[in-house]
């Protein structure tokens, strides 16, 4: 192996290549099963259910019989970095379409905007230590919960499908070119 593809290798971007390659496409475990993993761990990542996003994994994981081991790493699709990226199309779909129903809103746009930023500007990795990040995060969810749980159910089951239709055929690919290198699969 050349230098410079060792050098590579031993960078993050190629050890999280790794890691994805050797505990995703390598899991003893059925493509389909696998799949299900992602888009149940992607699906519950796009919930407010902050705190509680373990938990449903693990029972929905055993309930809907999807590989445990995937669901919990793809529920790291939310963390304190990619909160409001991740809630605020959410919450903006859901706020169109109950406003569309004639839904009433508790928060206008510049209070929920306001709101927003003061989430972001305490979401820094030290800000996530601190109760005022939390206290913030909490008080936006008691008060715009009905129109970002509705945008999160819609815009998470988007994104659990796309998971799922493209990490079963990836894998089913990836087993085909590469026989050698997969462990035995019970299907």
């Amino acid at each position: 192996m050349t230098t410079k593809r060792k050098r590579r290798n031993h960078t993050a971007l190629g050890r999280l290549k790794r890691f994805l390659k050797f505990r995703i496409l390598h899991v003893n475990d059925s493509p389909h099963r696998i799949a299900m993993g992602v888009a149940l761990g992607l699906f519950i990542a796009w919930t407010p259910a902050l705190g509680f996003h373990i938990f449903i994994a693990l029972g929905l994981a055993i309930l809907l019989r999807a590989n445990k081991f995937v669901a919990l790493l793809f529920i790291w699709a939310n963390n304190p970095f990619t909160l409001i990226p991740i809630y605020y199309p959410n919450y903006l779909l859901g706020r169109a379409i109950m406003k569309t129903f004639h839904c009433k809103t508790e928060l206008s746009s510049a209070q929920t905007q306001e709101m927003f930023s003061r989430i972001g500007s305490s979401a820094s990795f030290a800000g996530i230590f601190h109760w005022r990040f939390w206290q913030n995060l909490f008080t936006f969810l008691w008060q715009k919960g009905p129109e970002l749980w509705l945008g999160s159910l819609i815009i998470g089951l988007l994104v659990a499908l796309a998971g799922y239709f493209i990490t079963y055929r990836f894998i089913r690919w990836y087993r085909i070119v590469h026989p050698h290198r997969r462990f035995s699969i019970s299907q």
